[in-house]
């Protein structure tokens, strides 16, 4: 029981199957909350290696994530959580202060580090990857070093971004506080600057239009019909679809001044986004930080979530396999092959190719729910 170390980390996942990521099997696929418990009841579900925190967009705090650990570990003492908030050990420095008040946990300090794909044959746009860490030390320097620089720095590229937006555009006085209220992560400098601002300048633009005196904040709509943002219309036509829906009645057609102030927006916080071939200091290409992350003395990596890194060929998962295993060496061992968090039917189309390609590198399945909300058997990502 208590911090379980890379090594142990290794052998544990080894023996689990793909129940052991499961808390239940799913009424709708297209609900991710929907599955029921039988696994948990059984004893089956038996880890849970991507949990978030109040230290990156998560609702729990690290005290309340190990209350929720013990209670399970009560009555299966096999159970295992990993702490993978993004970008940030600050949960892990936490909780290492805090385990001795949970005997029964058994957690592995990690964390989920943002990362973008430019370097891909064929490739034509950006992709985000995630790229989770496992069994790292709370205390080491060149780790915290990092990730602390790089925060910092996308931080300052935000503030600096959301100050063009209303040089551009004054009637609207955007601001880092409330762009973070779709995405918290702006605000602390963890994961992106473009896509946040994409829903946030979208739905305060659209929002200010329609309801000038709307008793609720922009990011209302989005949050209460995310399943309709999955489709490849451009955002704010979705957003004023889900703002509709969210009122109860039909809109006015978006006029072309508002929806040139939407594109006017876009043009700047794309400038805040790598490009092919252009990659922005404060991200880290993809193969930068699998080879950071190969230089440090403690840590094993996988790759999150792999469907929702937008396939974009066939081939494109034997490319980021392929890139994986090249810069991390032995230290790129896992992909997230049981994700519990996936939408719809993605990721039942791409499962195939992952595995496929997770074979030729001999790669190892991780599981877990991304767990954003207030227990770790379900994802539950707002309130």
């Amino acid at each position: 029981m208590g911090i379980v170390n890379e090594k142990d980390f290794i052998e544990r996942v080894k023996k689990l199957s793909e129940t052991s990521f499961k808390p239940g099997e799913r009424k709708d696929m297209n609900i991710i909350d929907s599955h029921d418990f039988r696994y948990l009841e059984s004893g089956e579900f038996k880890a849970n290696l991507h949990i978030h925190t109040q230290y990156s967009d998560g609702e729990m705090t690290v005290k309340e994530l190990l209350k929720n650990a013990q209670q399970i570990t009560e009555k299966n003492h096999d159970f295992l959580i990993a702490l993978t908030d993004h970008d940030t050990i600050d949960g892990c420095k936490e909780a290492e202060k805090l385990i001795d008040e949970f005997p029964d946990v058994n957690i592995c300090f990690g964390v989920e580090i943002s990362t973008v794909g430019i370097n891909f044959p064929k490739q034509t746009k950006p992709v985000q990857i995630h790229l989770l860490v496992y069994g790292i030390n709370p205390a080491d320097e060149k780790l915290n070093n990092y990730l602390q620089t790089k925060r910092e720095q996308k931080l300052h590229l935000a503030n600096t971004t959301i100050q063009k937006l209303n040089e551009v555009l004054p009637d609207y006085n955007f601001s880092i506080e409330e762009a973070s209220k779709c995405h918290i992560m702006i605000a602390k400098g963890q994961d992106e600057v473009a896509h946040p601002l994409k829903k946030y300048t979208s739905g305060k633009i659209l929002l200010n239009y329609y309801l000038p005196d709307a008793e609720f904040a922009y990011d209302k709509p989005i949050k209460k019909f995310k399943y309709l943002f999955k489709g490849k219309e451009p955002y704010y036509i979705t957003y004023k679809k889900a703002l509709e829906m969210y009122i109860g009645h039909d809109l006015p057609e978006i006029p072309d001044y508002i929806e040139k102030q939407i594109m006017t927006a876009r043009e700047i916080y794309l400038q805040a986004h790598p490009s092919i071939g252009k990659m922005l200091e404060p991200f880290s290409s993809f193969e930068d930080a699998v080879e950071f992350v190969s230089t440090l003395d403690f840590g094993v990596m996988s790759i999150a979530h792999p469907a929702r890194t937008k396939a974009y060929c066939p081939e494109f998962y034997t490319y980021l396999f392929e890139h994986f295993k090249k810069y991390g060496k032995d230290k790129a061992l896992f992909y997230e092959g049981c994700y519990q968090s996936y939408e719809g039917d993605y990721y039942q189309k791409w499962q195939t190719k992952i595995e496929e390609a997770a074979s030729k590198f001999n790669l190892i399945k991780t599981g877990g729910l991304d767990s954003h909300g207030t227990n770790i058997v379900t994802r539950c990502p707002y309130s």
